[in-house]
This record gives structure tokens, C-alpha cells and sequence, in this order.
């Protein structure tokens, strides 16, 4: 029963079929109570069907072994066609698309550089327990790690245009001037608001977004934040911050082995702010002891995108933290027109 002790759920698209092998005992019925499969093909040992729908959903597989019979639950992670679609940001703009960035300026709480130099002191537990250090990084054995995030090549790249464009062009607003702030964050710690609401107006068919945080083992394999699209008509878009998935940590890429540790999504672009180059291919790691053999020095942002409905108007969007030890922060936004 190799699929019902994965150490993490499968993700599916809605409409993928979904095949099993049960290699120890005999299936004896399916119990689906969010009715998410369709046509359900199955033998003794083998197990096929076509899920639908969208969200975390489970369905129940009922086995039997001599006079032994017991129910596995299967789990796993079910996306939309739209959220499975995927950009290949290494692609040019069609000469239809126009490239609109937003102004983020009078929201802006933060320097980017700021966020392991301030001290995370509320809300904590009065209580002797193994917390995230006061700095916002680090564990217990190494409770005084110190890393410096230098965003002087990002600031550089955008002295001429004040923007940085992607390998494909997309580009980016973000201030040059060092004594400028340039990104807006946001925690469940009291340092910074828990969410945060910025107007948009217009039709769009595509976000991109140029965002930097912290996260930790802690947050991992669930949902640390969201940015959600609102539409006039009260509709609206949503795109989950995940750890390992499309969540990473600005100081350090995640060790990946394709066994136990894995991402379960491609590397998404990653911004270097030392030097202002966008990559996905980063290889020059350095090593922060007792936390991490693949830091990278001066630290990353993420490039992450969400498709939108090209006919529904825009109203807003917001940023939300939800796990908590962690800050999401918003450096720059993009519409595509």
C-alpha cells in the first residue's frame, strides 16, 4: 500500500486518472463521500478512476487479508485546470500583451534587507518551549545564526528604469534608492500587519508576482500564505504560498534528492538580490553552520504568476499570512493587458 504512506499527498489535476497498485490485500469496495471519482475501473489488486473537483479531498478503499478487513484513506491535493496551467517564464510576451506594472510605494512597510534585523518578541508562549529564535531564523542548537540579505544589486539593476525585467521581459517596479523602502510585509507576529488590501482596476489575463519571506521545517508541507485576486462581481482568484511547493525561503534554496525530500513543483524563478540576476539554475550556494549547506549569500526573492479571467474587472488584492513564524512579504506586482 505504497500510495497510502506517502510522506506527503500527491497533487492532481482535475480530470487526471488516477491509477493504483495495492500490493497487500484484496480490495473489496470504495467509499467516496466527496463524490470526487468518476468511473471506477477495479480488481482484486488494481484500482483506476478520473478525479474531479478541486481542493484537499479524501476518498476510502475498504482491503481485505485472510479474515481481516480495514479501510485506507487516500489523500490528496486536487487543482483546477486553471491552477494547473503553467507559465514558462523563459517564453517572450505575445505582441498582444501588454506588461502593466503597479505602484506599491505608499504601501510599502519595510526594507527587503530588514527582515532578520528586527526581533520577533509577540505573540509567544510564556512558557519554556523550543521557539524560533528572536531574529526570526535559526534553531535550537544554533539559536544566534545571523544572516545578511544585501539587495544592493536589485537596487542597482533598477537605477536607469526603476524596474528589473525576467529573462522573457517581464518587468518589475522596485525603488533604486537605497534609503527607500521596498517591500510590504506581513506576519502573524505584531511586527507587521496580518494581511493587507491594495486597489487594482481594469481586466488582466495573467499576475506575476516579485515576493521575498521566511519559512521554516515548521511550516512545512501546508499552506504559509496566500495572495488572493478579487474581481468586481465578488469572485475571485487565489494563489497558495506552500512550503516546499512555490514558498521558498529567502535565504537558502531547499536540498531536494527526489527521494524523501522533494518540492512537488519545478523551481520557480528565483530573484539573487545581491547581484540582481533572475535564475532558476542558482548553483553558487554558500553555507550557514548548523542550518544550511545551500544559503545563498545576499539572499533570494521568488517570481511566482496567477493566471486571471481576462473578461471579469479587477477590485483588489490581498496578501495574507496564515502560518504563523514566518513573514510574507510583496516586493513588486505585473498585469499583463
Amino acid at each position: 500500500m505504497t500510495f497510502a504512506t506517502m510522506s506527503h499527498k500527491p497533487s492532481y489535476n482535475s480530470g487526471d486518472a488516477l491509477n493504483m497498485l495495492i500490493w497487500k490485500g484484496e480490495i473489496v469496495s470504495v467509499y467516496d463521500p466527496q463524490a470526487v471519482l468518476g468511473k471506477i475501473i477495479k480488481s482484486e489488486k488494481d484500482f483506476q478512476s478520473t478525479v474531479n473537483g478541486e481542493g484537499n479531498k479524501t476518498f476510502f478503499i475498504q482491503l481485505k487479508q485472510g479474515d481481516f478487513t480495514w479501510w485506507i484513506p487516500i489523500e490528496f491535493d486536487l487543482k483546477s485546470k486553471k491552477e494547473s496551467e503553467v507559465t514558462n517564464l523563459d517564453l517572450p510576451l505575445e505582441k498582444s500583451q501588454r506588461a502593466e506594472t503597479i505602484s506599491l510605494s505608499s504601501y510599502f512597510n519595510a526594507k527587503v534587507t530588514d527582515i532578520f534585523n528586527v526581533e520577533y518578541l509577540s505573540p509567544r508562549p510564556q512558557t519554556v518551549t523550543l521557539q524560533l529564535p528572536k531574529q526570526g531564523i535559526g534553531n535550537w542548537c544554533y539559536p544566534n545564526i545571523s544572516v545578511k540579505i544585501d539587495d544592493k544589486g536589485l537596487r542597482e539593476k533598477a537605477k536607469q528604469t526603476g524596474e528589473i525585467k525576467t529573462p522573457n521581459g517581464i518587468p518589475f517596479k522596485t525603488p533604486s534608492d537605497e534609503n527607500q523602502k521596498n517591500i510590504i510585509f506581513t506576519s502573524m507576529w505584531d511586527n507587521y500587519p496580518k494581511s493587507i488590501d491594495i486597489p487594482l482596476d481594469g481586466k488582466s489575463s495573467h499576475a506575476y508576482f516579485m515576493l521575498a519571506g521566511s519559512t521554516n521545517p515548521m511550516q512545512s508541507r501546508i499552506k504559509n500564505g496566500e495572495i488572493k485576486v478579487n474581481y468586481a462581481d465578488g469572485t475571485s482568484e487565489i494563489l497558495e504560498l506552500k512550503n516546499p511547493e512555490n514558498w521558498w525561503p529567502i535565504e537558502q534554496d531547499y536540498f531536494v534528492d527526489g527521494k524523501a525530500f522533494t518540492t512537488d513543483a519545478p523551481k520557480p524563478q528565483r530573484v539573487y538580490l545581491k547581484t540582481g540576476e533572475i535564475s532558476s539554475d542558482f548553483k553558487d550556494f554558500t553555507t550557514i553552520k548548523g542550518f544550511t549547506n545551500y544559503g545563498v549569500d545576499g539572499g533570494a526573492g521568488t517570481i511566482l504568476d496567477l493566471p486571471l479571467d481576462k473578461n471579469k474587472t479587477l477590485k483588489s488584492m490581498t496578501l495574507k499570512t496564515i502560518a504563523n513564524d514566518v513573514v510574507i512579504g510583496l516586493m513588486s506586482v505585473t498585469l499583463i493587458r
